[in-house]
């Protein structure tokens, strides 16, 4: 396995609502922040009344371009684009601002077309994702881009929907779904539509948030999670109640205050979304814009979101990529005869490798709470590409390769099936088993294997290396042999 090429590259997002600065670490196909800052300037701010973006956010984006220069300048980092979205390219004085703009950063500033800003938000999904399919809908401070995802060639689409937008009609309810519901069946991306809807944007993330609360979810990690139709229609009626409840606006407020305002906004919008499609639920992505722009400014990259976030994470060394390949040919001969977890063998053997390549990456912490800590690091780690069930069962897993019997905290049993539970023990065990016998060596490791053969689990070890079946060995292959409800053997050959 070939070390992934590595960058660093920042991206400035003038938008609607935010005028945001991400800097970015890229390792292959993962996209990890560094260092993410906003000000919530409010461009948009009165621009469909005035025709013009807000005197007051002009001022206060301004400044913040000047601050994001200093700290670029800095960090001596030259590797950075500026984009502007829907209301500096809608508004009468877009293009005075646009020339500002680009004096105050020192380079020009990029207005994006409707059609660029979905493309490269789909682009962005598409980077935090293993095979999306359905449609992408970034939703921000003005406007609302679409665009199919998973289904070859598609065109994008951009429709003046969003918070600052619809600001007027947001007093009366029923006025303001009958005037989303108009917009969106204008759309050409969303009739028909099927698979998921991947959720972009930050009233979207917070709407999600919400939900997180009333379900009692206990994983608060935004990146693919999943709301079905009636979780989303007992949150927006939340939302929608907070326009006159104080009890609801409290909740909103308590989870998002910033946003509380625009949450109505952005619950009818979803909701009229699902109505008019076919698509399965909602899916939120942390990727989108950005990502999108990042991904153009450094290429596309053909490897796995996951495996390479977790190198890129975890920070492996080439010792650790060896080791952890290696620990992945050896044990998933004792997995392939068994029953597909996440789709299909493939799916399941990259959950599988990415807990192997996790296997080595909590030797520094404390011996009394490495499996604890290892576990809760691989749940919250910033990879993309899996669902939530699929970082639940890796999470587990590598819990299970630093302690024999580990139990997990009791919040998170839900977030996988008896099945997905039992593999992660089984994968752990087999990881302890590989780590033990190799002292944590990829080239000692690649000289054994593990075979199936009728009722047996058979370890396999070169005559030269039978000194290495130590009683430690001999015990993890009993333990592996039993979770998988077979009988240990040693071949030497």
């Amino acid at each position: 396995m070939m070390f992934p090429k590595t960058e660093r590259a920042g991206i400035i997002d003038i938008g609607s609502n935010s005028v945001r600065l991400v800097i970015y670490d890229v390792l292959g196909a993962s996209i990890l922040q560094t260092f993410n800052e906003k000000v919530m300037a409010g461009l948009g701010e009165g621009l469909i009344q005035r025709g013009t973006l807000s005197p007051t956010g002009r001022e206060s984006a301004l400044s913040a371009l000047s601050r994001y220069r200093a700290i670029l300048k800095a960090l001596h980092l030259r590797n950075y684009t500026a984009v502007a979205t829907a209301a500096v390219r809608e508004a009468s004085d877009g293009a005075d601002f646009v020339k500002k703009a680009g004096r105050v950063l020192g380079r020009p500033v990029m207005v994006l077309s409707g059609a660029d800003e979905a493309r490269l938000s789909a682009l962005g999904v598409e980077a935090s994702f293993q095979g999306p399919k359905g449609v992408m809908g970034d939703l921000g401070g003005s406007s609302i881009e679409f665009q199919r995802i998973g289904s070859g060639k598609a065109r994008g689409e951009s429709l003046l929907l969003g918070p600052l937008s619809l600001a007027e009609e947001a007093g009366d309810l029923r006025e303001l779904r009958k005037k989303v519901r108009a917009e969106l069946k204008s759309s050409k991306v969303l009739p028909g539509a099927q698979g998921r809807f991947f959720a972009v944007g930050g009233a979207w993330r917070s709407f999600a948030r919400l939900n997180m609360e009333i379900e009692n979810y206990p994983l608060h990690v935004l990146q693919g999670y999943q709301m079905n139709e009636g979780q989303v229609a007992r949150t927006a009626k939340l939302c929608l109640d907070s326009v006159s409840n104080a009890g609801a606006r409290s909740r909103v407020e308590k989870v998002d205050r910033r946003r509380a305002k625009h949450l109505p906004i952005a619950a009818i919008i979803l909701e009229e979304i699902l109505a008019i499609s076919s698509l399965e639920g909602v899916t939120v992505s942390s990727g989108g814009l950005r990502e999108g722009v990042l991904r153009d400014l450094t290429g596309a990259a053909v490897t796995d979101p996951l495996l390479d976030g977790v190198i890129a994470f975890g920070r492996l060394d080439q010792n650790q990529i060896a080791f952890g390949q290696a620990l992945h040919e050896f044990v998933s001969p004792a997995f392939a005869p068994e029953p597909d977890l996440f789709g299909s063998p493939a799916a399941d053997a990259r959950i599988e490798k990415a807990a192997c390549m996790m296997a080595d990456s909590a030797g520094r912490f404390h011996p009394d709470h490495r499996a604890l800590l290892a576990y809760e690091q691989a749940l919250r780690a910033p990879y993309a590409g899996v669902t939530h069930a699929e970082r639940g069962m890796i999470a587990f897993a590598v819990g299970c390769r630093y302690e024999k019997d580990f139990k997990r905290p009791g919040e998170y049993l839900s977030l996988t099936t008896d099945e997905q539970a039992d593999r992660a023990r089984q994968l752990g065990s087999a990881m302890r088993l590989g780590a033990v016998f190799s002292g944590r060596s990829g080239p000692i490791l690649k000289r054994a294997s593990l075979a199936r053969k009728g009722e047996n689990l058979e370890l396999h070890v070169m005559k030269v290396d039978e000194p290495m079946v130590s009683d430690t060995v001999l015990r993890r292959l009993t333990q592996t042999a039993n979770q998988l409800r077979l009988k240990p053997t040693v071949v030497a050959r």
